[in-house]
């Protein structure tokens, strides 16, 4: 039996405990060489284990994991690089079978690794791009939560397709709103609602787009937002439409989202990579660069970053998985990770100094 004793992570913030940790280590492959145990006592405010910190371990709020295959240097504007007929598009069209499933497989490991226990991926490519995906999650369903919102291979309303893409996914992700025929995309929102699939789009990435409108599709979350204004982010607030924001890749385009303004509003805000070719799916690094950039438009407190990357998406966005852990079907279990002991505040020093090496066990409860 193992002991871990410091700030654990609830939903309500930090408390002072104690966990007994049985199994994992090197009786099971669970969570990659090191297992997972499972947490068999909690005692709150005892303090006479390993001195650690306790958090969820991170959920990946949004991710394009097929761009890990893209190898080059990517050049341009963000409609050059990744909008429609682009770079990156033209790189995954390009890109054989294989190579999308190694290099899949590479990031899904590479996440896991770093404490990544759930991912929301939007996927291009229609039913093949479905087909790639599943391929290569073969073998970490009882490691990692897999959410995959999909789109049409083409900007197209083509029902049966449309129908099946749903009915293997998890919902739709869509790319901006202002890329789709206004028709075309209340058409697909239509056949997603009455599939009872939630639909999520890119939004206000590279320029204002109307929110109303937007909104009007009955989306579920929205991703970016960073040239939305207040009188946006309320309207999502009144809607309670979270949020998914990605700095490091917005800052790759010369763009940064406003945190603190989107804090001040009441929004519910996740964090997420996004691009593969872009950024890995280290939250530590995103939670970093989060905390940071907030400051150059407000202040924010650490411990806001720290639930955007654990507890805000596991309530917030609430979405199922079409595959994940395979023996019990359900998330009911949460996972945790035991990083090394803090540095004064811990959620400031979780965000700010943690990363890879501090990671010390992962366990279940």
């Amino acid at each position: 039996m193992r002991t871990y004793s410091g700030p654990f992570l609830t939903q309500e913030g930090f408390i002072q405990a104690q966990i007994h940790i049985e199994g994992g280590s090197e009786e099971s492959d669970i969570w990659g060489d090191e297992g997972t145990g499972t947490i068999v006592d909690f005692e709150e405010g005892a303090d006479e284990g390993t001195p650690s910190v306790i958090i969820p371990t991170f959920y990946n709020a949004h991710t394009h994991s097929a761009d890990s295959v893209v190898k080059e240097v990517p050049k341009g504007t963000l409609s050059e690089i990744v909008g429609p007929g682009g770079f990156k598009h033209k790189a995954l069209s390009e890109a054989d079978e294989e190579d999308l499933v190694n290099s899949l497989r590479r990031y899904i490991q590479r996440a896991i690794d770093m404490g990544v226990s759930d991912i929301i991926d939007f996927r291009e490519g229609g039913i093949d791009g479905l087909h790639v995906i599943k391929s290569a999650f073969e073998g970490f369903e009882e490691r990692l939560r897999l959410r995959i919102m999909t789109r049409p291979s083409e900007m197209k309303y083509d029902e049966w397709e449309l129908n099946k893409i749903m009915s293997l996914s998890d919902g739709i992700g869509l790319s901006s709103y202002r890329d789709w025929d206004e028709t075309l995309i209340n058409r697909i929102a239509q056949a997603a609602n009455k599939m009872g699939k939630p639909l999520a789009l890119h939004c206000s990435e590279d320029e204002r787009e109307p929110i109303d409108e937007v909104l009007s599709l009955g989306v579920h979350h929205l991703v970016h937002m960073v040239e939305g204004t207040t009188d946006d982010f309320l309207a999502c607030v009144l809607e309670d439409v979270p949020i998914v924001v990605c700095p490091r890749s917005n800052m790759f385009f010369g763009k940064h989202p406003d945190i603190p303004a989107m804090l001040d509003a009441g929004v519910k805000l996740c964090l997420g990579t996004d691009n593969a070719m872009i950024s890995t799916s280290n939250m530590f690094r995103e939670m970093e660069l989060a905390y940071r950039v907030s400051r150059l438009t407000g202040d924010v407190d650490p411990m806001e970053i720290l639930m955007m990357a654990t507890w805000n998406p596991r309530k917030a966005l609430n979405l199922p998985y079409c595959i994940g852990p395979s023996e019990s079907g359900d998330d009911s279990k949460e996972q945790y990770m035991i990083l090394s002991e803090a540095w004064g505040d811990p959620a400031y020093d979780v965000v700010t100094r943690k990363g890879l090496d501090d990671i010390m066990d992962i366990v279940e409860w």
